[in-house]
């Protein structure tokens, strides 16, 4: 079967990562990728398409919500670079970062492998021989939640510095010998 294009429409997503591709889970190769909070039309298209995915369930993730995980590697096996590109809700390529909570409707295609039906993250819109490259639609946003860059380390740097700047000043001097 050919892949076959859909739209996933007004879908909440966690954990993008549409603009700039990021790290692979325990490996040097980068991919873009997205977790996709499970609904009505994703239930019903998993089963329609005996899609081989699994549900997962984090309580960081959606509540605890179930969601699935779509990615599209960086690069390909015979050397080809892929691009892709999030639009806002008037249809214009945007740079914003999507924070948790973000929805989209979200561009995926399905197609077969050995393994059974696949669910893939983008349509593919263009593709140049010559520089080896393919662009692809990734979706539009319908309702933009801010990204906000949380990271324990910048917390516990906070926290520290709060404790610092609480402490008494005896504590906060000491004395050298010598």
């Amino acid at each position: 079967m050919a892949d076959k294009k859909l739209v996933l429409n007004n879908v909440e997503v966690s954990w993008a990562k549409l603009q700039e591709p990021a790290t692979k889970w325990k490996s040097d190769e980068l991919e873009y990728s997205v977790a996709i909070k499970m609904n009505d039309q994703l239930t019903a298209l998993m089963a329609d398409y005996k899609i081989n995915k699994t549900v997962k369930n984090k309580e960081s993730t959606f509540d605890g919500e179930g969601f699935i995980q779509v990615s599209l590697d960086k690069h390909t096996r015979g050397g080809w670079t892929r691009f892709g590109t999030i639009y806002d809700t008037f249809g214009n390529p945007t740079e914003d970062l999507l924070g948790n909570g973000t929805k989209i409707n979200l561009f995926v295609s399905i197609g077969d492998s050995q393994y059974g039906n696949l669910l893939k993250l983008g349509h593919l819109s263009d593709m140049d021989q010559d520089t080896k490259e393919m662009t692809f639609d990734f979706g539009q946003v319908t309702e933009l939640v801010d990204y906000q860059a949380g990271s324990a380390v910048i917390k516990r740097v906070a926290e520290t510095t709060a404790a610092v700047a609480e402490a008494p000043s005896d504590y906060m001097e000491i004395e050298i010998d010598g």
